[in-house]
């Protein structure tokens, strides 16, 4: 029964372990590709799409798979794409790709657009450093491969490959205008924590099988000292006690560690001796309870670090989802007054190239600040690295356009005051939307106008800069 329970114990333990890391990472993969989607500029996608696809057409029939990567025919194939590296745009999507991907600590965001008929997966920019960038024009040929709609999210999937490991995989639709141009991906690395979670799982197997032994131990010697030896002594005293063998003296009980001379006591003294074990898994379960209200204390502590921003001290990116789906909530009951603000910190990149991503998180806290106290009504996220979102009601939703006007004279005088330093002098560009009902209809409709009406703002700054 030991051993059963501890097989037992140990494949709950994997399975639930494995679960939780492969779901984590799923959920992971999607919010990822999603969020970059956002930042992208379609427009850049479409030209590096057209231009993969302009040479594909022209050496359709002379595809050579990515399973021949180094071979004279691949090199020979991908020499027709070559030029494509040299094209601006090329370099400028790498760049913004890699940037994400520094940011997320993800292995490798790139696009595909899919060609159904010949079954390829085209790779149109990839975004990995060194020998593992695809380069563009590189297919992936396969007959039982994933073959998405235009428009359609494929959601993210576990794999284990010979060449890269266990990967988790997401892929988002990218649009440009009224078409479907593509799919963003995201590939991340699950090798080291599945070595941890094997290394876990060895562990607790010959933690589980140490426990068994112990317990096997304990059990033998508590049956033996505690049942079978004083049963063997009492049988075998009641049968010299009741011997016929008149020459054998009745004095065996006496010579037991018992203190009386009849059953009664005897059975007496077990009693006792059972509830001071009683007493003992009494206590026993009693330290349990208190290590469960501990280890529930420490989940809760876990769970508010879980939506809280570990460099802003704000709510993050997964309390912003929780908070839009008790907006989409609201939306179910009636409840529409309420907007949503997009900011976003601009030359983040240059001031972390320049000085360094210290020197850049300090731009990042005092953008946090100037928001929160501006918006001092409202809950705010930081969604992303340079990204905070700022959800608008009652006072500030009434009050929205004085406190932009309020937050852009801020940051002007910020960036007027001589006396502080180049990251200090923070810029950012803030859009806002409010839901209209005759045209909006989810919480999402609001966040993408507020994410077109900041980019809009964004846009014109670096107008108003070359001015």
């Amino acid at each position: 029964m030991c051993l059963l329970i501890g097989l037992l114990a140990v494949f709950a333990v994997t399975r639930i372990a494995t679960a939780i890391i492969d779901r984590e990472y799923t959920d992971k993969a999607e919010q990822i590709t999603e969020a970059v989607v956002t930042t992208l500029d379609p427009k850049d996608v479409l030209e590096m799409r057209d231009a993969v696809l302009d040479v594909y057409k022209d050496v359709e029939d002379k595809v050579v798979p990515s399973t021949e990567w180094g071979s004279d025919e691949w090199n020979e194939y991908m020499a027709h794409y070559a030029s494509l590296r040299e094209l601006p745009v090329y370099h400028k999507l790498q760049e913004h790709f890699r940037k994400y991907q520094d940011i997320y600590k993800v292995d490798c965001i790139y696009v595909t657009c899919y060609k159904k008929e010949n079954m390829h997966a085209l790779y149109v920019i990839d975004g990995a450093y060194g020998e593992d960038e695809c380069p563009p024009g590189c297919v992936d040929s396969f007959e039982n491969g994933i073959w998405p709609d235009d428009g359609e999210i494929v959601p993210a999937t576990i794999t284990n490959e010979d060449v890269y490991g266990w990967l988790a995989t997401a892929a988002y639709p990218i649009k440009c205008g009224d078409d479907w141009i593509g799919h963003l991906c995201v590939d991340i690395s699950m090798n080291e924590i599945k070595a941890k979670e094997q290394r876990y799982v060895i562990t607790i197997a010959i933690a589980m099988f140490g426990v068994m032994l112990v317990m096997l131990g304990l059990s033998l010697w508590y049956v033996i000292r505690n049942v079978t030896k004083p049963i063997l002594t009492l049988s075998d005293t009641a049968k010299n006690y009741c011997s016929e063998n008149n020459d054998v003296v009745h004095h065996d009980f006496e010579k037991l560690s018992i203190n009386t001379h009849d059953e009664i006591s005897q059975l007496l003294s077990s009693m006792k001796q059972m509830e001071t074990d009683m007493n003992t898994n009494i206590n026993t379960l009693i330290d349990t309870k208190v290590a469960l209200q501990k280890t529930e204390e420490q989940a809760q502590s876990l769970k508010e670090l879980a939506v809280k921003d570990a460099l802003t001290g704000i709510r993050n990116k997964t309390a912003y989802d929780y908070e839009a789906e008790k907006l989409e909530k609201d939306l179910d009951d009636g409840f529409n007054e309420f907007g949503l603000a997009m900011v976003d910190l601009n030359f983040l990149k240059r001031t972390n190239d320049t000085y360094g991503h210290e020197k850049g998180n300090i731009s990042i806290r005092r953008l946090c600040m100037l928001v929160c106290e501006v918006f001092e009504h409202s809950p705010v996220f930081r969604v992303g690295g340079d990204e905070f979102i700022v959800v608008l009601k009652n006072r500030d939703y009434r009050n929205v356009d004085a406190l932009i006007d309020d937050f852009n004279n801020r940051l002007e005088q910020v960036q007027a005051d001589d006396t502080l330093q180049p990251w200090e002098q923070i810029s950012a560009a803030i859009g806002y939307y409010k839901f209209d009902k005759k045209v909006d209809k989810t919480v999402d409709d609001v966040f993408k106008k507020a994410d077109k009406a900041m980019y809009e703002r964004k846009v014109a700054m670096k107008a108003e800069r070359k001015e």
